[in-house]
């Protein structure tokens, strides 16, 4: 990742407020400071989405990284911004991160379809990673996690 790329602050309560976004954002060009495009950054929140919901599976992490998800999990259900720069495993950077270009138009409506399944089945009892999470600390989770990847997608004015 470049050294302290150009970010955005953003905070989002609820989906439907990364929903907006996203279809502002997708209204107008955009550039994005990071290493990824912003097709690539909607087909990641989509993904995260649908793992939540049990709508897909993603490998698992290795044994270190379960050793560690009670620590990670104290600061992505906290109340400071996430930070950039998490390495996932190779098998989990190319699930989540696939080393390939996606229109937004396809990358947005892949998003919003996650959203909506998510909001109409809910999460998962058991988080895939983080473990048992309540209804509101898994929206906490997706709404922080929109922030972050969010934040490296600028419009062009």
């Amino acid at each position: 990742m470049p050294e302290n790329p150009q970010r955005r602050e953003l905070t989002f309560q609820k989906l439907d407020e990364v929903v907006t976004e996203v279809e502002r954002l997708a209204s107008g060009e955009v550039r994005t400071s990071g290493n990824h495009s912003f097709g690539q950054i909607l087909n990641h929140l989509a993904l995260s989405h649908d793992v939540s919901t049990g709508r897909l599976a993603a490998p698992a992490p290795p044994f270190f990284m379960r050793l560690m998800m009670p620590l990670m999990r104290r600061m992505v259900i906290g109340t400071k911004p996430l930070k950039p720069g998490i390495k996932l495993p190779a098998s989990g950077e190319a699930f989540f991160w696939p080393d390939k270009e996606i229109d937004v138009p396809t990358a947005m409506q892949a998003f919003k379809e996650s959203v909506d399944y998510y909001q109409s089945k809910g999460p998962l009892e058991k988080h895939p990673f983080f473990g048992k999470l309540t209804k509101e600390e898994n929206l906490q989770l997706c709404c922080r996690h929109a922030a972050l990847h969010l934040s490296f997608v600028h419009p062009v004015s």
